[in-house]
């Protein structure tokens, strides 16, 4: 199996980095920000009910930091006022949350992140809204014309997101939605986003994604669409990029559980990065706030997690790093996959930095990484030997080799991979005719 190397076009500035995703209530805070609900202290233990008070204008004191190890863009998961520290109960679709800041934060923001070479994706939560939306309220109450907005009975039941109670389903299949949607969109365009992730689009009704696209086309905002998504994707039409967890689940089955080899490992990555078509824009999800963290998942095995990352980084499309997974922070799924980026790093999470940090850059500065092809060179049990290219318009070639072994035992190949590499911590390395295991090495060739 192999992919062709990628060109570049509009979607660049997805390809030339990772995504950084940010919860918001949970990333940093600005003191100067008012909060409108209690608090508690920031690195307490995470529950489904409490707010650390993470802001925008945390956010922004965080740039360098985000900058530095190569961010493209930040993915936040949603920001609108809603009664949640989670934020997918939406109460109102066209104001920020108070404890978050202001739309003026957001514009202060998206302007301070461009200039850093970051551009900012917003969540939009458009197959439900939060029980206290004035439009559900009205509805209940007997506004005819609010009413189409949702499902609502004869009974005063109403349809939910998964029985969730407080979620009442918006009905997509309304003109009156399509409309609404698109109001929503444009307001935000106006502050200077560059893209949007939606939220169970895969409950929306057949043609509102179409429709929604056709109608947003002259947004610059509208070029990259991300489609919350598991293991299915063939509904996800009218959307750049899916969430590939998919990627996520084959590198913890191949460094960590072993129910994956090497063969299983790479075809399966080449072929869903084939079978979507433009691989290089695909969102790879190693953990996120909806899975246990990554440290986690390999219950705290650092050699796993150590090789985990690393393939993270070296695979077809974009890496997304959950905002602490670069830490090795550890936490089962929600709440305890959300608790508070640290303000100081400690011993254990600062060695994790340093190692985390080089992969992270790596990526932001190879175009063989971000728009490169890849071939297979030879696999064995859990030994990979594989190569990422790109070759510009010039002809110039930028090529890295890549050799893994995750397996518990030394691996004889038949390429030459004797001579010399990088080992997994970018430090020199000399190679035999064995590939080592539980190892990685790299080696690149720059034009």
């Amino acid at each position: 199996m192999k992919l062709e190397q990628r060109g570049s076009d509009h979607l660049d500035f997805v390809r030339k980095g990772l995504i950084y995703q940010i919860f918001p209530d949970r990333f940093a805070r600005d003191e100067s920000v008012l909060a409108d609900r209690e608090l508690v202290e920031w690195n307490s233990a995470p529950t489904p009910q409490n707010f650390f008070g993470g802001n925008l204008r945390g956010v922004a004191s965080k740039l360098d930091y985000l900058a530095s190890i190569g961010t493209g863009n930040i993915y936040f998961n949603p920001v609108f006022r809603a009664p949640s520290n989670h934020r997918y109960d939406t109460e109102n679709y066209f104001e920020m949350d108070p404890l978050l800041g202001t739309s003026e934060d957001l514009k202060t923001l998206t302007t301070e992140a461009r200039a850093h070479g970051i551009g900012v994706i917003l969540d939009g939560v458009f197959n439900h809204s939060g029980k206290s939306m004035p439009e559900f309220l009205a509805a209940q109450a007997g506004d005819a014309a609010l009413r189409e907005m949702f499902n609502i009975y004869a009974d005063g039941s109403y349809q939910t997101f998964g029985g969730t109670e407080f979620m009442p389903k918006l009905n997509t299949a309304s003109p009156t939605v399509l409309d609404y949607v698109e109001r929503v969109l444009r307001h935000w365009h106006e502050y200077g986003i560059a893209g949007w992730r939606f939220d169970v689009p895969y409950k929306f009704a057949d043609g509102f994604m179409l429709a929604l696209r056709n109608r947003v086309k002259d947004l610059d905002s509208a070029r990259y669409f991300i489609a919350e998504a598991w293991n299915e994707w063939s509904f996800a039409e009218g959307f750049e990029a899916v969430q590939n967890y998919r990627s996520g689940y084959r590198v913890l089955d191949f460094v960590h559980k072993h129910s994956a080899d090497a063969e299983d490992f790479i075809l399966d990555i080449a072929r869903w990065g084939k079978c979507w078509g433009d691989y290089s824009v695909l969102p790879n999800f190693i953990d996120s706030h909806d899975t246990a963290r990554f440290a986690t998942l390999v219950e705290g095995k650092r050699d796993s997690w150590q090789l985990g990352f690393a393939l993270h980084m070296l695979i077809p499309g974009v890496p997304v790093v959950f905002s602490g997974t670069e830490l090795a922070l550890e936490g089962a799924n929600d709440p305890g996959c959300r608790a508070s980026f640290p303000k100081t790093f400690d011993l254990e999470q600062g060695q994790a930095f340093e190692f985390s940090a080089p992969w992270m850059r790596l990526r932001a500065a190879s175009k063989a990484l971000s728009h490169g092809g890849l071939e297979v060179i030879e696999l064995k049990n859990h030994a990979l030997l594989f190569e990422r290219s790109h070759k510009d318009s010039l002809g110039h070639k930028e090529r890295i080799q890549v050799l893994v072994n995750t397996g518990y035992r030394d691996e004889l190949l038949g390429s030459a991979i004797s001579g010399d590499w990088l080992d997994i911590t970018h430090k020199p390395a000399q190679l035999a005719n064995k590939v080592p295991a539980r190892s990685l090495f790299f080696r690149f060739d720059k034009p």
